[in-house]
């Protein structure tokens, strides 16, 4: 008996395809083909011109038909921003090899619209030249030279690729056998969206554009006024339609849903993820800007910016470096080039660092997560360890006050503004975010300062180290010795607010001790592992290894699965910070939440109070600073400036600011005496 053949699956974008291309079409009628030849229209073979049925040839006018052109229903209006309303139909225009949707308005088209499948109720206008040359993957798998301007980081390039996706592939670099498969990946979703015709999505609109040349345009996206962009995707959807602007030059780039590219904007092999807005005459060479980031006015070259990377200002440049939720001061700027081997030194600022106005920083340097750096630094330092500092710079020479930046308003406000400006609309994003401040990740690195802190105040109380001296040093960079009981108080207050921030969170509702107890049990076997951030994602390392093996063993073999995978962890992120909670909070106090007698949980309680009241009114005090005598000068110009300055900026106490902190402390203060009344 002969074996049945099987059959071979048609992919979504496929089944489209065939659904655009298909159809009824037939050959035109002679009545058709004279209409067409009275209204100017003319082709080198009138019988590779198919049309739909109720083709009507009088909305086809001045029209060059040159290879195989099918012609959906030329029926209903389309609209755009301006109030007039375009007649569905061909006019002035030129088509070689195309396929033509329902519904579609095309109108003078100045060079060829060559080699394209163009979807339903598509609107172009005032055109040059749209065509694809050839096959092309449409910039997807372009290597770029991220991180390291010198090379060695190449990340393939694709519309799938997430945030958490590149981070393996640039930062893994040892792994071969893991960047080997995710090359393969990228090599793989090329080779599944290769074409020799570019398709043009339902519903685009592209108008006033110069050439567009291998360029892959999905549904509902709006191209408008472009100079010319080439070798790239355009991925945009109902839910998250993408916008490429006036002006805009790019080549092999990858425009993610919902991304914002305009005000010319130059790119080159450049990731614009989702919800990304770049433009104001940006400059990008070998970069990637994931979820929300914003580039305008400046420079960057092989940059990796995670998540919330901001750069606003003209005369900023950012090279060689990686960041995420950061935001560069005015005129910020970095060196990757000794002289020596070529520009082959990389940055790392840690997630939610900041840049005051042209501060420099010479690579290769580490800023712990949210700290700010102020001034020049000429030195190499490494504060990863110590997050939530001030770096500042003091007559040539790098200084640090570790953990001062918590208590600052600045950080509140982030974090609290980077939740409520998530511009992504799509239903599933790529990036996965993390959005918490503390967390285990950047808790773990203060246990960690506690340590080396506390290890430099035991040997001055020991005599081992010279107590006279200045300073000490620490991760390469000084710190004033005199401050480093400040610094130790800083951290043990932030533990302080984390550890009873998240147990008050589970004890939420709880009215009796045996329902305490059975809150704060650990959802698994508590684990105190290493976590890490991942690009916007913060994770425990061993899930991320685990992710890693299975990618190198091929049990992961696609982009598709790598992200379940990686939204599996995002997932499960609350279990398992808790998990690391229980394993950490036993290591500092000798007993796990759910094994602490009731009268040592209310001392931490008690302590989560003070340290919460405490940080709230230290935030308070340094917003305060907003509304004192200096911050009023300029206004009220003629006279009556506390009038002016109220209108504009509000008074301190009716401020959105202030009145959420007073609120907070409130709140605290009566969580804490309902739980103490239940524990007793």
């Amino acid at each position: 008996m002969a074996k049945r053949r099987a059959r071979k699956k048609t992919s979504p974008r496929e089944a489209k395809k065939k659904k655009i291309e298909g159809g009824a079409f037939r050959r035109l009628t002679n009545t058709e083909r004279d209409a067409l030849l009275k209204n100017g229209c003319t082709s080198e073979n009138w019988d590779r011109v198919l049309v739909a049925e109720g083709f009507d040839p009088e909305r086809v006018r001045a029209v060059v038909f040159q290879g195989a052109v099918k012609i959906g229903r030329l029926s209903g209006t389309l609209s755009y921003h301006d109030s007039v309303p375009r007649t569905a139909g061909l006019y002035r225009a030129k088509l070689n090899n195309v396929v033509i949707g329902n519904g579609c308005y095309i109108s003078d088209v100045r060079g060829w619209l060559s080699n394209l499948v163009i979807g339903d109720d598509v609107l172009i206008e005032n055109a040059g030249t749209i065509e694809c040359r050839g096959k092309t993957a449409f910039g997807n798998a372009a290597r770029v030279p991220v991180l390291n301007e010198g090379g060695g980081r190449e990340l393939p390039i694709t519309a799938r690729t997430s945030a958490q996706i590149a981070y393996l592939a640039v930062f893994y670099r040892g792994r071969k056998r893991l960047i080997e498969r995710i090359n393969a990946m990228a090599d793989s979703y090329a080779k599944s969206v290769q074409a020799d015709r570019a398709p043009i999505g339902s519903g685009s609109r592209i108008i006033n554009v110069n050439k567009v040349v291998n360029v892959a345009i999905g549904e509902c996206a709006e191209v408008n006024g472009i100079q010319s962009i080439k070798e790239g995707t355009v991925d945009s959807s109902r839910e998250a339609k993408t916008v490429v602007g006036n002006g805009v030059i790019a080549e092999n780039f990858i425009f993610q849903k919902g991304a914002s590219i305009k005000d010319g904007a130059v790119i080159a092999g450049t990731i614009a993820g989702e919800g990304c807005r770049i433009g104001r005459q940006f400059s990008s060479e070998n970069s990637v800007f994931f979820a929300n980031a914003e580039a305008f006015h400046s420079e960057a070259c092989s940059v990796f910016g995670g998540p919330y990377t901001v750069t606003h200002h003209r005369p900023t440049l950012l090279i060689a470096a990686a960041y995420s939720f950061f935001n560069a001061g005015s005129g910020t700027n970095q060196s990757n080039h000794k002289y020596r081997l070529g520009p082959l030194h990389q940055g790392v600022l840690e997630r939610g660092c900041k840049t005051g106005s042209f501060c420099y920083l010479l690579w290769p340097c580490r800023i712990g997560a949210f700290s700010t750096v102020i001034g020049r630094h000429y030195s190499n330092f490494d504060t990863s360890e110590l997050p939530f500092s001030s770096i500042t710079e003091e007559r040539g020479v790098s200084m640090i006050l570790p953990g001062k930046n918590f208590f600052s308003a600045g950080i509140r406000r982030d974090g609290r503004k980077w939740p409520a400006r998530d511009r992504r609309t799509v239903s599933t994003p790529l990036d996965l975010i993390t959005f918490d401040v503390l967390s285990p990740y950047t808790m773990q690195k203060v246990l960690r300062a506690l340590a080396i802190l506390g290890g430099h105040e035991t040997n001055d109380a020991s005599g081992k180290a010279a107590a006279s001296a200045e300073f000490i040093t620490v991760g390469g960079i000084l710190m004033k010795r005199s401050l480093i009981g400040i610094a130790l108080d800083h951290y043990r207050t932030i533990l302080d607010k984390y550890f009873g921030d998240r147990i008050v969170t589970r004890l939420a509702g709880q009215r009796t001790p045996r329902g305490i107890r059975k809150a704060l049990e650990p959802m698994r076997t508590p684990n105190g592992g290493a976590w890490i951030d991942a690009a916007g994602l913060i994770a425990p390392q061993a899930k991320i290894e685990t992710l890693i093996r299975d990618v190198e063993k091929g049990t992961i073999g696609c982009y598709d699965a790598m992200l379940v995978r990686f939204r599996a962890i995002h997932d499960s992120y609350r279990n398992d910070e808790w998990d690391w909670l229980c394993a950490a909070f036993a290591s500092r106090y000798g007993k796990a939440p759910s094994e602490m007698p009731l009268p040592e949980l209310a001392e931490r309680l008690a302590a989560w109070k003070d340290a919460s009241l405490r940080i709230l009114t230290t935030v308070e005090r340094d917003a305060a600073k907003e509304f004192g005598a200096y911050s009023a000068i300029g206004y009220g110009i003629d006279g009556d400036g506390e009038n002016d300055f109220a209108a504009v900026r509000s008074t301190f106490d009716n401020h959105a600011f202030i009145k959420e902190l007073r609120a907070e402390q409130k709140t605290i203060t009566t969580s804490y005496e309902a739980l103490k009344r239940v524990i007793g």
